[in-house]
């Protein structure tokens, strides 16, 4: 792990995220390219991204082995390796794959980053930060959160 703590690389999450849906991005956001952005909510940095499938992730910023930033990743197998040292994250970001560890390893089944849900509606991306399950009913704000910045 990092030497520097989740605080400092701003991962925690500030109190005051709401029991309800919340605008992470809008869906034309993620048509570029390489549909893969910095997201902050609530305090906590992120990364939004669509998969080779199209399925979306919204997982923790900064892998926790140096705290590179996941936002340079690259894009594989329904989530974003690492470009430091290869930590494979899927879309949940539960680590998967540590190419350096030896073969009969399973640390990385221990590792996971921050994640959310997120859906797709109505041009807007929206995911659940708050306790327990998100709610069935899925609302658009009309406008997105507001701590939310990229």
């Amino acid at each position: 792990m990092n030497a520097r703590d989740d605080a400092e690389l701003g991962d925690a999450l500030e109190p005051g995220a709401p029991d309800t849906w919340i605008k992470a991005a809008n869906s034309a956001d993620l048509e570029i390219p390489r549909p893969v952005i910095p997201v902050t909510l609530f305090g906590q940095r992120l990364v939004l991204f669509r998969d080779d499938e199209g399925e979306l992730g919204l997982i923790g910023r900064h892998c926790p082995h140096r705290g590179a930033d996941l936002c340079f990743g690259r894009r594989e197998d329904h989530g974003l390796r690492c470009p430091f040292h290869g930590w494979h994250f899927d879309r949940n970001g539960q680590c998967v794959e540590q190419p350096a560890e030896p073969a009969d390893s399973t640390m990385y089944k221990t590792i996971k980053l921050p994640s959310y849900p997120v859906v797709e509606k109505d041009g807007a991306i929206l995911t659940y930060m708050g306790k327990g399950e998100p709610p069935r009913d899925i609302v658009v704000p009309a406008q997105p959160a507001a701590s939310a910045t990229r």
